[in-house]
């Protein structure tokens, strides 16, 4: 396959993103923590569910178009956060900002994006959100938050499925430091892959090196360069939260609130309680804690506690968006209803997906 045009799944994405991408790039974002266990167990989790159809219903034409917070998208589709995306794909934060305008669907910028939130609401005002990384400095927080409501966002992602920095067996082996450290023995194997994958080294010449995270640029110091705003980054994310936070954020931010990162029903109920709008079923793609259950063997448990007072989304281990992959996110405890699903793509073309309750689709 030589073009993205010819791709018929999002694993066909994957497979020519994997391709494009130098492995010390992709293995970290194939694998996640560990041994890759917990991306692969995401994916594995759709093998053995099943769809099980109403027929003879009447229906041909259905009506993808979903309301959600006071909007009416297009599409149950959405765009999930990516972290330093511009890694992967020069100036891809703009381009996914396009292509949710575009395609009128959500896209959550990432709270370690490299393009600033002020920048990418210019470009789709009405179809960004923002994902919110605590930082250490409850300071630094309040900023943030202050700049996402001076900016015009009505949606704050609040992440709370990373407690831990990834640690990735593969890099750890070979002593890699992304973004920028290279042990001396490893400078071989670095420039093969540098020059085995040109598009990819051609874009990060073009851009005059590692991306610089623009969104953080204020806080590590004006002089700070690309590799120094990303390691203060990294000293600030991930922190530590608890639910004194949650109330903490909802007292502080007037719009829609989501709580990203919830695998138990307690906690989906918990947050509900303290003023949160939606929940996000999500254990992070899976990629931090391999000993984490998928994403979507926790669903059911979380909309049960929860039922129909808030909405539900979901993320993690999709490679389908057809019919196979959208309606296997049925859910059994709402057997008059199809779960919409809002399919999110990241740079590597795995992708994740959100599901909200839809209206009762009826027999």
């Amino acid at each position: 396959m030589a073009s993205s045009s010819k791709a018929v799944t999002i694993d066909d994405l994957r497979r020519l993103a994997l391709r494009r991408l130098p492995k010390f790039v992709s293995q970290p974002l194939e694998t996640g923590s560990g041994r890759g266990e917990g991306p692969a167990r995401n994916v594995a989790g759709f093998a053995d569910l099943r769809f099980l159809p109403r027929t003879l219903s009447g229906h041909h034409t259905p009506n993808l178009s979903t309301p959600l917070f006071g909007k009416q998208y297009d599409q149950p589709f959405g765009i999930t956060p990516i972290g330093y995306a511009d890694y992967y794909r020069r100036n891809a934060d703009l381009e996914l900002a396009q292509a949710a305008r575009e395609a009128n669907i959500p896209f959550v910028l990432s709270g370690g994006s490299i393009a600033c939130l002020e920048a990418i609401r210019k470009i789709a005002p009405q179809q960004t959100w923002f994902q919110l990384y605590g930082a250490r400095d409850p300071a630094i927080t309040r900023d943030i938050v202050r700049r996402a409501q001076n900016a015009g966002i009505e949606v704050l992602v609040l992440t709370v499925d990373i407690p831990v920095s990834p640690k990735n067996d593969w890099l750890t082996r070979r002593g890699i430091k992304l973004p920028a450290h290279v042990p001396a023995r490893q400078l071989p194997f670095v420039a093969w892959q540098l020059l085995s994958h040109p598009r990819w080294t051609r874009d990060l010449i073009a851009a005059g090196g590692f991306p610089t995270m623009e969104s953080w640029r204020q806080y590590a110091g004006a002089r700070a360069n690309a590799p120094q705003i990303y390691t203060y980054y990294r000293s600030q994310v991930p922190c530590p939260l608890s639910w004194r936070d949650v109330e903490s954020l909802r007292n502080l931010w007037g719009g829609k609130l989501i709580v990203k990162g919830v695998l138990r029903g307690e906690d989906a109920v918990r947050a509900l309680d303290l003023g949160a709008d939606a929940v996000t079923v999500s254990n992070h793609g899976g990629n931090l804690l391999d000993c984490l259950p998928s994403s979507l063997e926790m669903l059911p448990t979380v909309r049960e506690a929860v039922g129909d007072r808030i909405p539900v989304f979901f993320d993690g281990g999709i490679r389908r968006v057809k019919p196979q992959g959208i309606l296997r996110l049925t859910h059994e405890s709402a057997q008059e209803s199809v779960e919409k699903a809002c399919v999110q793509f990241d740079a590597l073309g795995r992708h994740q997906a959100e599901v909200r309750p839809a209206e009762a689709a009826r027999a």
